[in-house]
C-alpha cells in the first residue's frame, strides 16, 4: 500500500480486530507512513489515528495535541495512573461518541521517527487520545469498552456503519 493512498478503515473492517505487528526498524517507508498518516488524520478531522485504522500492520500511530505532532514507532504503556471519563469519537466509527473510563496519566516508551527511544508522560486528553490509539494496534475498540447496554442503544448505528464497512472491504477486494 502506498502512503499516499491511504483510507481510513471503518467498523467492521477486519483489520481493526487485529492486533499490529512492532516495527523492526525506523526506515524512510515508516517515516513517509507517518507522514501520511498525519496528513490523513489531519483531512478526516481526527486527533489521533493509529496504523491498522488505514490497513497497516504496523505498530506505529500519530496524535495531535495542542499544535503538537506525535508519531509513536512500537509505542508501550509502560505506567499508568488515576482515572478520567472522557467522550472520545473515533474515526472509524464515523458519528459516534462514547463516554469511555481511562488513565489520566501514562509514560509510553516508544522510537521516534529517528528510531531513538524515547518515553514520555502524558495526561488528561493527550493521554486518552494515546490509550485510544494504543487500544487500535492492539484490535481494541473503544466500544469494546463501554457496557453493554450502551452498545445495544446504538446497535442500528453500528449495524449502518458494518454494513458500509463490509461494503467496501468486498469492493476493495475484488478491484485488486
Amino acid at each position: 500500500m502506498s502512503p499516499t493512498k491511504l483510507r481510513i478503515h471503518t467498523y467492521g473492517e477486519s483489520v481493526l480486530k487485529k492486533k499490529a505487528h512492532p516495527v523492526p526498524s525506523v526506515t524512510d517507508e515508516i517515516r513517509q507512513y507517518l507522514d501520511a498518516m498525519v496528513e490523513a488524520m489531519r483531512s478526516n478531522k481526527g486527533a489521533g489515528l493509529a496504523a491498522n485504522q488505514v490497513g497497516l500492520d504496523q505498530r506505529i500511530l500519530v496524535v495531535e495535541y495542542e499544535h503538537t505532532v506525535y508519531k509513536l514507532v512500537n509505542p508501550d504503556i509502560i505506567q499508568k495512573s488515576g482515572d478520567i471519563e472522557f467522550e472520545e469519537g473515533c474515526l472509524s466509527f464515523p458519528g459516534l461518541y462514547f463516554k469511555v473510563k481511562r488513565a489520566e496519566k501514562l509514560w509510553v516508551d516508544f522510537l521516534d521517527e529517528q528510531g531513538r527511544r524515547r518515553t514520555i508522560q502524558t495526561q488528561g486528553v493527550l493521554s486518552v487520545i494515546v490509550q485510544h490509539e494504543v487500544d487500535h494496534l492492539n484490535g481494541v475498540l473503544f466500544i469494546d469498552r463501554i457496557p453493554f447496554p450502551m452498545k445495544l442503544k446504538y446497535f442500528k448505528q453500528l449495524q449502518d456503519i458494518q454494513k458500509e464497512s463490509k461494503a467496501h472491504e468486498h469492493l476493495q477486494k475484488s478491484s485488486q
